[in-house]
């Protein structure tokens, strides 16, 4: 499911109807959302990846968004499997692609997937900037918001805050909530 969020900002995301509980204990009756964006510019970046369960239609929405470009980046927020089992199957169909994370996220990348392979990496500090073109994000580290790699990312281009898991919640998008 493809959503416009900016002109240059692409919700690449994915619903999952079919789980019953989120990290086999919390009870999800609306399903989950798992949320990732591709940022569209003269280098293009994805936020985060996804749960496995819905790989590849993740990958066929971030093929769709990118309309026959390749991402330079992949952005890594967050290590929790919602926003990170997908880091391998990313790194297998784009293996030119930049990965960007701080260096807890590092380590735990290397623990989550042992001996996989990434060409290309950039390790990040609190405060950091990467320069797509026209967007400006900067890196805010946000240790034990949930987990202690965790960091945001704000696009001062359209002023928008990527949170990670700061302000989350369970639902799939397109649930009806009570």
């Amino acid at each position: 499911m493809l959503k416009e969020v900016t002109k240059s900002i692409i919700y690449v995301g994915a619903d999952d109807h079919e789980i019953d509980l989120f990290e086999g204990q919390y009870i999800v009756p609306n399903g989950m959302a798992y949320n990732s964006y591709v940022i569209l510019d003269d280098k293009t970046a994805v936020m985060d990846t996804i749960d496995r369960r819905k790989t590849e239609e993740w990958l066929a929405n971030i093929d769709e968004a990118l309309n026959g470009g390749q991402p330079e980046y992949l952005i890594i927020q967050h290590m929790e499997p919602d926003h990170s089992a997908s880091i391998k199957a990313f790194v297998e169909k784009y293996p030119s692609a930049t990965v960007v994370g701080n260096k807890k996220t590092f380590n735990m990348i290397g623990q989550f997937f042992p001996g996989m392979k990434m060409d290309k990496t950039l390790e990040v500090s609190n405060g950091d900037n990467l320069d797509l073109g026209n967007h400006k994000l900067t890196f805010v580290f946000a240790p034990m918001v949930h987990w202690p790699e965790v960091m945001t990312t704000y696009d001062a281009t359209d002023e928008v805050l990527f949170s990670a898991d700061g302000f989350g919640k369970f639902g799939a998008l397109d649930a009806d909530e009570d």
